[in-house]
């Protein structure tokens, strides 16, 4: 389990802006209560593996792409499910996204920049058709201050709706 991780300002020379990455087939991991952001090429990155579940996390101001997937698998490669993900500029998924076989649903998404959201190539519609993001909102979460760290919610943000569940920062970090 990965759990109450702070990730930020990740960049990168060639290759590996990411905040969280799932690599050569990390599989039926759970990631969930980490607050990524400031990332070159996108907070969360599944490459390759089977049946992880990344829940409750807040993936903001990605450079590139806020979530990327590499390959299509025969299998679920992931859950993912209650994250808030906001973000200014670059767009929203990148990589493969063409073969639902993964699981996207209860998410928080809401483009800064007030561009429209392109889920891949598709409408939240159209992508909604497809299965994904069923309960899915497109709207302002409501940050304290996220242009400086500060992903504490404002009264009234609307991720309550969607079951995201504040993440306790006195837990982020390093244990004794």
């Amino acid at each position: 389990m990965e759990r109450y991780n702070l990730c930020h300002d990740v960049s990168r020379y060639e290759y590996g802006g990411w905040g969280l990455y799932t690599d050569e087939g990390s599989s039926q991991i759970v990631i969930e209560d980490n607050i990524v952001y400031r990332t070159q090429d996108g907070g969360f990155h599944q490459h390759y593996g089977r049946e992880n579940i990344v829940r409750n996390n807040v993936f903001a101001l990605g450079q590139e792409a806020q979530l990327r997937r590499t390959r299509r698998e025969p299998h679920r490669s992931f859950t993912f499910e209650h994250n808030l993900v906001y973000w200014k500029k670059g767009k929203l998924l990148d990589g493969a996204w063409d073969d639902d076989q993964f699981h996207l649903d209860y998410n928080l998404y809401w483009q800064a920049s007030g561009q429209p959201i392109q889920f891949d190539i598709e409408s939240l519609a159209e992508w909604q058709k497809r299965g994904q993001d069923a309960h899915s909102l497109v709207a302002d979460p409501l940050f304290a201050d996220p242009d400086h760290g500060d992903f504490t919610l404002k009264p009234g943000s609307p991720a309550a709706k969607i079951g995201f569940q504040p993440i306790d920062t006195s837990q982020i970090g390093r244990k004794k």
